[in-house]
């Protein structure tokens, strides 16, 4: 009895003590699913200065949410060589869309109004890049890394009331460009540890969309936007050691991106082209999930 429970608590001993040489791992795979929330707004002016009014129509979507699922992999392939890369996506359950459109400055003298919702549609994005591993060992890590990354929107405009019921409209946004990131964990105890990341993108902004119920405008594609702006990410993880190569975690994300001005391109029917300033975009929003890590 004595040799089993010697035995016994050997092993309990390496799969929480013995194993921990460095808190990361030579090649870590993490796995997640969860809930995101965001919201998401952009408008355009009268005119190509910003003027006549300033803000002629606008559009916000707010809370849309839904299932999120991700994974993200870190690898020491080479000295103090490391590489990065993560994918997650969202798929959209519900959220509520407002449309309106001014004649004054300032969003004065509202001309137009109408109340939607967004019950279809995605976001998703990529990421990938290298870093160099500054520090890693028992109780600490800090690998910067630079990278280039890519997020994507598929937004709807629906009416789920019934009183437009061919309503189908869309909005579909890319934002591209490098990016530089931080991770670092610090072992809290034996087999827990606290893991977080932030990262800045500076990005390129590109969006069309297309307002199926609008005869004046073509289809599919009535107008287009494009802007420059930056990202930032933020995320946290707690991280319990099971065995030597499995853990389970849960985590807490926010994000944040802008655009500054840019240019909206519309297209009529009568194949006319008008052009106008784009005031802006913005993105931001959470997300919290659960999962696994593999390791080795």
């Amino acid at each position: 009895m004595n040799k089993f429970l010697i035995f016994f608590l050997t092993i309990l001993f390496n799969l929480h003590f013995g194993y921990a040489q460095d808190i990361e791992k030579k090649a870590q795979l993490s796995l997640s699913t969860g809930w995101q929330q965001e919201d998401f707004h952009w408008s355009i002016a009268g005119n190509i200065n910003g003027q006549n009014p300033n803000i002629l129509s606008e559009l916000k979507w707010k809370n849309v949410n839904g299932l999120n699922y991700a994974a993200a992999l870190k690898w020491n392939v080479w000295k103090k060589i490391s590489v990065y890369g993560d994918y997650n996506r969202q798929f959209i359950k519900s959220g509520s869309v407002n449309d309106m459109d001014y004649n004054g400055d300032n969003r004065t003298a509202p001309i137009y109004t109408g109340n939607f919702s967004d019950n279809k549609g995605y976001t998703s994005s990529f990421n990938a890049g290298a870093g160099y591993i500054l520090f890693n060992n028992n109780l600490f890590s800090l690998i910067p890394y630079i990278g280039y990354g890519v997020s994507t929107q598929a937004l709807y405009l629906v009416d789920l009331t019934g009183q437009f019921p061919t309503l189908n409209s869309t909005y579909q946004s890319n934002w591209k460009g490098p990016f530089i990131k931080v991770n670092s964990s610090i072992r809290l105890l034996q087999p827990l540890k606290l893991t977080a990341g932030i990262a800045y993108h500076q990005v390129n902004y590109s969006a069309q969309g297309d307002w199926n119920l609008i005869n004046e405008f073509q289809h599919p594609v009535s107008y287009r936007h494009n802007a420059d702006g930056y990202g930032l990410n933020a995320n946290a993880m707690l991280v319990f050691s099971i065995t030597h190569y499995i853990a389970v975690n849960i985590s807490y994300g926010y994000f944040n991106w802008e655009t500054g001005t840019g240019y909206d391109q519309l297209y009529l029917s009568t194949g006319q082209i008008d052009k106008t300033q784009m005031n802006g975009a913005a993105f931001k929003g959470f997300d919290i999930a659960g999962g696994i890590d593999i390791s080795m």
